[in-house]
C-alpha cells in the first residue's frame, strides 16, 4: 500500500505539546508561612503556646498558676465554699499571659 500523500508533514504527525509551566518550588514559602504562624503563636503565653516558651518561662507559668489555684480554693475567701473554678479560668486567661514573658523569664534565670 502506498503511503498517504502528505506523510511526514505536520498534518500527519502529532503536535508536540507546549511546555507546561511548572510551578516553582513552593516548599520554602510554605515553611516560611509555618514559621510565621509559630512566631505569632509564641508571641504571648497561652496553654497552647506553653511548650514554645523557654524553661524558665514555663516554670514561672506553673508557679503563677499555683497561686491562682490557691486563691480560688481559699475557703475563708469564699465563705467556706472553697472553690471558684471561674476564677481559675480568668487567672489562666488574663493573669498568666501578662505575667509570663520571655524577657522576664530570662531576667529571672540570670538573677542570683
Amino acid at each position: 500500500m502506498a503511503s498517504p500523500p502528505l506523510a511526514g508533514s505536520s498534518l500527519w504527525t502529532h503536535p508536540t505539546p507546549l511546555p507546561f509551566p511548572r510551578p516553582a518550588n513552593l516548599e520554602p514559602a510554605a515553611e516560611a508561612v509555618e514559621v510565621g504562624r509559630l512566631i505569632l503563636k509564641a508571641a504571648e503565653w497561652s496553654p497552647q503556646s506553653h511548650e514554645l516558651f523557654p524553661t524558665a518561662a514555663r516554670q514561672r507559668a506553673v508557679e503563677v498558676m499555683r497561686l491562682g489555684y490557691l486563691i480560688a480554693w481559699d475557703e475563708e475567701r469564699f465563705n467556706g465554699e472553697g472553690a471558684a473554678p471561674g476564677l481559675v479560668d480568668l487567672w489562666r486567661s488574663f493573669v498568666l499571659p501578662r505575667v509570663v514573658a520571655r524577657a522576664a523569664a530570662a531576667d529571672a534565670s540570670r538573677s542570683p
